[in-house]
């Protein structure tokens, strides 16, 4: 049986225009992006990944070769940012963040599988709390379990993120996961690989598989019903409201203590109303409720200099960060 990922490598307008005839009539697109460090302070596109429905066909253009010709792909950025057209990705924000970048184009209608993996936890697989907190003493970077149920409030309502490989491993799926000899790669010399011309076939395989995984899990999701009619419309509320994180946060270095981990930002899974406040740390704008407050009786009085996200972070990296209390000013 052929496993060979089967793909059109879009570099010239000719191709482009294919692609783009094909993607105008898909009514869901698979999107995932390669580059350096992307999101991050010195992050690059080299690749964008577009696929559709099912990932049948699947395209992968060479921004770097396109670049020459950005205003001329002004038909597939109209596809990109029509909000009637969803798009099915994994763990948006980065992407979202470059595409932006070096297009100007706002992605819309993303329906986030990462996101929906977590929504499943408890809606379909009726996971305890209990659960919820045990992940964190699991994977890279795992905590004691005593120091998580020690500081109970700063992980009320926090979830730790799951990676795509670890899911299509947890559900058993029989589709072969990320090719292990390029995963070393990026370990053994970096993303800097991914800026090379030309391309090496096992590379652009790779970033195209990865549209076959993602499709395969989506299947998996509407199948399984976690992805359904009822829940679609919020699931990409949360995933705009993820995607957008990032772009508020800004670009950090790789290594920035409140950079890359995995904890999932509050605020993202349910919309945050009344006053907010500006974390230290990610810089992002939330509500109270994603800080350590101190009140005086029921009313609060001060907050943390940086939101419980942040300051879990900061234990799972092994950092100590100090810890001081602002005034929580009046609260329109």
């Amino acid at each position: 049986m052929d496993t060979t990922t089967k793909y059109v490598y879009c570099d010239d307008l000719p191709t482009v225009a294919y692609a783009t005839r094909i993607l105008a009539h898909s009514p869901v697109l698979i999107i995932d992006c390669e580059g350096r460090n992307i999101g991050a302070l010195d992050g690059e596109l080299s690749l964008m990944c577009i696929g559709t429905e099912r990932a049948e066909q699947i395209f992968v253009f060479d921004v770097l070769a396109l670049r020459p010709f950005k205003y001329r792909l002004f038909p597939l950025f109209c596809i990109l940012a029509n909000s009637a057209v969803k798009k099915i990705m994994w763990d948006c924000r980065n992407d979202f963040l470059e595409i932006l970048s070096e297009y100007d184009v706002m992605l819309t209608s993303i329906v986030d599988l990462q996101l929906a993996e977590i929504q499943a936890r408890t809606t379909v697989k009726k996971e305890r709390d209990f659960q919820r907190i045990l992940r964190f003493t699991w994977g890279s970077r795992p905590l004691p379990l005593r120091m998580v149920k020690q500081n109970s409030e700063l992980f009320l309502g926090v979830h730790r993120l799951q990676g795509m490989d670890g899911c299509i491993h947890q559900a058993k799926l029989p589709t072969t996961g990320k090719d292990p000899d390029v995963v070393a790669m990026h370990k053994a010399v970096g993303s800097s690989i991914w800026l090379d011309r030309p391309l090496p076939p096992k590379l652009l395989a790779y970033a195209a598989h990865d549209i076959e995984l993602i499709g395969t899990l989506y299947e998996h999701f509407k199948e399984s019903n976690w992805i359904t009619p009822a829940n679609e419309l919020l699931l990409v509320a949360q995933s705009m409201r993820y995607a957008y994180s990032l772009f508020h946060q800004g670009r950090v270095a790789s290594d920035d203590l409140f950079g890359p981990c995995a904890v999932l930002p509050l605020d993202v899974l349910s919309d945050s109303f009344g006053h907010k406040v500006p974390c230290y740390g990610c810089h992002r704008m939330q509500s109270l409720s994603c800080y350590s407050v101190r009140k005086q009786g029921k009313k609060p009085q001060t907050r943390s200099n940086i939101c419980r996200t942040c300051q879990i972070k900061a234990l799972m990296k092994e950092t100590k960060y100090p810890i001081i209390w602002v005034a929580i000013g009046p609260q329109m």
